[in-house]
């Protein structure tokens, strides 16, 4: 994948997950710019975000490194494809809750269009148990899970080596994809 388009997949990663109105306006604005046939289009502007590696994940924060930051990996289907985009958004409300447990942070992973949405999405870390997840929206640029994560699931992801996440595709059934969590403590840290 060539830098403008990994630009554009962080342009459509930011107007799903909602870094901030403002930002996202931005950059849908020059999402479609970017869109243009080829013999009009001029290489998109670089974006005004920070973006820090840690281990082999990317902090991903607002000019000067304000939140909100995100923390993204690109993961890659057994071909060495890139497939999935993974993030990770704190939550500032103390008071988030589901079935009453506190929601720490949010995962958004962002998958191509033709996955089977009624297999959805399963996370295992290590060889902990998979853990499923449905499909929220699809457009034109992928189909998103967004999925609250525990403090019991930061723990396991911040003492994980590996974050498998299987994808059922038409024609292909159930892909793996390997998200490293080297670095994910750190990431986590500075968000």
């Amino acid at each position: 994948m060539n830098s403008n388009n990994l630009v554009c997949r962080l342009f459509v990663l930011f107007s799903l997950t909602g870094l901030s109105a403002s930002v996202a306006a931005q950059k849908i604005s020059d999402l479609e710019q970017a869109e243009q046939p080829a013999t009009t289009q001029s290489a998109p502007a670089a974006p005004d975000l920070q973006v820090t590696q840690v281990g082999d994940w990317n902090l991903v924060c607002e000019p000067g490194g304000a939140p909100p930051c995100a923390m993204t990996q690109l993961g890659k289907d057994p071909q060495g494809s890139p497939a999935i985009e993974f993030v990770v958004r704190k939550v500032d409300d103390e008071s988030a809750e589901i079935d009453g447990i506190r929601v720490e942070a949010v995962a958004d992973i962002v998958t191509p269009l033709g996955v089977l949405l009624e297999f959805g999405l399963r996370l295992k870390i290590d060889t902990a148990e998979e853990r499923g997840a449905p499909f929220r929206i699809c457009q034109k640029h992928g189909c998103l899970v967004r999925e609250p994560l525990s403090a019991e699931v930061i723990e396991a992801l911040k003492k994980g080596n590996t974050a498998t996440v299987t994808v059922a595709a038409e024609g292909a059934g159930p892909i793996d994809i390997p998200i490293s969590l080297s670095g994910f403590t750190k990431a986590y840290g500075s968000l």
